[in-house]
């Protein structure tokens, strides 16, 4: 055992030392594990995000086959694992998701898909609406690695500055 049942302390140290961390991806590249590194945990308290960027870390996170039913409204709406209240009764009760318990620290919420949609249908008409100057302009600063709205914004201001 690494200590006397009842102690925390230990007298030695550890035995044997890893030489390099572990990398979850190092073997497989595969699209599940891809997926699975990119999941953003929101909806959660601190304690519970800690466990399940664990879980992903070492590869022990199993994705949901189907939906499981939250325990709060009893609908088969839970999409993401280890989740046992829905978003939207979480949202509405300010509960995490995983435990259940409404933390004293605000949760970051997860942006619902329909508004991100309708986000990214007025991003691509603002960029359809531009002048053929400024949409090259655009790509080339996207090209530059900034984010579109970086870009986008970057042209509206020195579209105004030629204006005046």
């Amino acid at each position: 055992m690494s200590c006397k049942r009842g102690s925390n302390n230990r007298t030695r140290k550890q035995k044997y030392q890893n030489a390099s961390t572990f990398k979850n991806n190092m073997y497989d590249t595969s699209k599940m594990t891809k997926d699975i590194n990119a999941i953003e945990h929101k909806g959660l308290c601190e304690h519970c995000k800690q466990l399940l960027e664990w879980r992903v870390h070492f590869r022990k996170y199993k994705p949901l086959t189907q939906p499981k039913k939250c325990v709060r409204c009893l609908q088969r709406n839970i999409l993401r694992a280890y989740h046992i209240i829905c978003d939207d009764c979480g949202v509405k009760d300010n509960l995490c998701c995983k435990c259940g318990q409404n933390p004293d620290a605000p949760i970051e919420r997860p942006v619902p898909a329909v508004e991100e949609e309708r986000e990214q249908v007025e991003f691509e008409t603002d960029v359809k609406m531009l002048r053929e100057r400024q949409r090259r302009k655009f790509h080339r600063l996207m090209k530059q690695g900034m984010s579109g709205e970086e870009a986008l914004a970057q042209v509206n201001v020195s579209s105004k500055e030629e204006s005046t």
